[in-house]
């Protein structure tokens, strides 16, 4: 019973490749062909989905990135805003910006400038206010 099972699933899988493969000749008759060679990359090898997740990697991309954009920035917490709840300044070398983690995220982490942090999260971009990362991940590096 397995057999014959298998043997109409290849069959029904065959016809419809014999059938692309036939032309009709005649008054009317129409010449199938076969589609075009796509120039680039094979369909199975392009990329698909998000690529790059994490394209704003430094404070000077993320200044200047759109509303919402993933980032991930290694850098050191230099200063805590004392005007703002859970708001610190990084700075990676390349500037320094606002960043805002709960304390969900800190988890009871001390910060202090010597250490090393690595930053995921999101740019909140207002209009007419500087942009300000919500972190909704922090890894200590040292």
């Amino acid at each position: 019973m397995r057999y014959l099972l298998i043997m109409v699933m290849a069959m029904a899988l065959t016809v419809p490749v014999h059938a692309a493969d036939k032309t009709v000749s005649g008054e009317g008759a129409q010449a199938v062909t076969a589609p075009a060679p796509q120039k680039g990359k094979p369909r199975h090898e392009k990329v698909q989905g998000m690529t790059n997740l994490h394209e704003v990697d430094t404070v000077a991309k993320a200044l200047k990135a759109p509303d919402k954009s993933p980032v991930m920035i290694v850098g050191r917490i230099v200063e805590k805003v004392d005007s703002k709840k859970n708001r610190f300044i990084v700075d990676d070398g390349t500037g320094r910006m606002a960043v805002s983690i709960g304390q969900k995220t800190l988890k009871g982490i001390t910060l202090t400038p010597d250490m090393k942090v690595r930053l995921v999260g999101k740019v909140r971009a207002k209009d007419g206010k500087e942009p300000v990362v919500g972190v909704k991940a922090l890894h200590v590096l040292n």
